[in-house]
């Protein structure tokens, strides 16, 4: 099939974007336009990016430099979004980590990014502290140890933080690899 005939992606830019920008003004400004180059070139150029600090222990405070946010700008394109969180965030963090590759050619040590997609990461971090606690209230009646399903490090490390100060409890990691779980014991 010659260019001619070639059929284009439906939401595809016009002017492709090639390579990453030649001169950034830091490296917040790398990662922010290779975000939207990454979102512009999977079809979502109708989105709004914005940076901000960490937060809370789920967007990594003390290890992520800066948190990208990313909106549609109307109702259609944020469900649309969903596609680029995945099941369980797992394209997310393919995208968080394509991000911080492409930062990171420049060399130096640069710092590290996060990506939240219509605020996912932060109603999972929800979601993750209530089930903390309500198993570590149930450890604290029963006596028994519980073990929480797989999850990545940064979920694990949203419940070790989470139940750090809760009297009666304390957390551990098990197992390797992707099948890694964070148990809650009783404190002894």
């Amino acid at each position: 099939m010659s260019d001619d005939e070639a059929i284009p992606v439906p939401g595809s830019p016009e002017e492709l974007p090639y390579s990453p920008i030649e001169d950034p003004a830091d490296d917040v400004d790398l990662a922010g336009s290779t975000l939207r180059d990454i979102l512009t070139l999977l079809g979502y150029a109708d989105t709004q990016i914005t940076a901000r600090e960490p937060e809370t222990p789920g967007d990594g405070t003390g290890l992520i430099e800066q948190i990208f946010d990313i909106y549609g700008n109307d109702d259609d394109t944020s469900d649309e979004l969903g596609v680029l969180i995945g099941r369980r965030g797992e394209t997310l963090s393919a995208v968080q980590y394509l991000v911080n590759t492409i930062v990171s050619k420049g060399g130096n040590k640069p710092p590290v990014f996060g990506v939240d997609i219509e605020g996912y990461r932060r109603r999972r971090e929800e979601m993750l502290v209530d089930l903390a606690r309500d198993i570590a209230q149930e450890v604290r009646e029963t006596g028994d140890v519980i073990t929480l399903e797989p999850m990545p490090a940064h979920e694990r490390r949203i419940v070790h933080i989470a139940l750090r100060e809760e009297e009666g409890v304390r957390t551990e990691s098990v197992g390797s690899g992707e099948d890694r779980q964070v148990e809650i014991l009783p404190d002894d």
